[in-house]
């Protein structure tokens, strides 16, 4: 309610944000796979365990994805701070935290072939999920200065 609103005949999908998000997919694939892949080459024989991580990165990175795209023009952090006080928000974000813990670390985990993270192996899929998404906060900031 704070931004003016979008201009009724503009096209919902138009070429930008279909590039915006195809790019944005990819780079969530890309560090997905990249950490599955990464674990597996290590060892591959911890098959459950980059099964898990790929999946933590998916999950957070698409969190993050949402105070990424709720603005075009303003960074993260304000974003963040609006969203701060919708209760909608804060339940989506508890309960997919919620439940990416329950799946982690009681019985389901074997159910679907995980195992649970340790708490180092969980802050680096967030690491790597942050990344994933964070590069358009860069992206945003040249295109409000190219704008200015």
């Amino acid at each position: 309610m704070e931004r003016k609103p979008r201009n009724p005949k503009e096209n919902i999908f138009n070429s930008r944000i279909l590039l915006k998000s195809g790019l944005q997919g990819i780079m969530i694939f890309a560090a997905s796979f990249g950490a599955y892949y990464a674990i597996l080459a290590q060892n591959p024989n911890a098959a459950p365990q980059a099964r898990t991580t790929g999946l933590v990165v998916i999950i957070l990175a698409n969190l993050f994805l949402v105070q990424v795209n709720s603005s075009d023009r303003d960074l993260m952090v304000r974003s963040a701070k609006r969203l701060a006080k919708d209760k909608v928000m804060w339940a989506v974000n508890i309960g997919t935290i919620a439940g990416t813990l329950l799946l982690l670390y009681t019985p389901l985990h074997e159910l679907f072939k995980f195992a649970p993270l340790t708490l180092g192996q969980f802050f680096t899929a967030l690491g790597i999920a942050a990344a994933s998404v964070l590069w358009y906060e860069l992206v945003k900031l040249v295109l409000v200065k190219l704008q200015s």
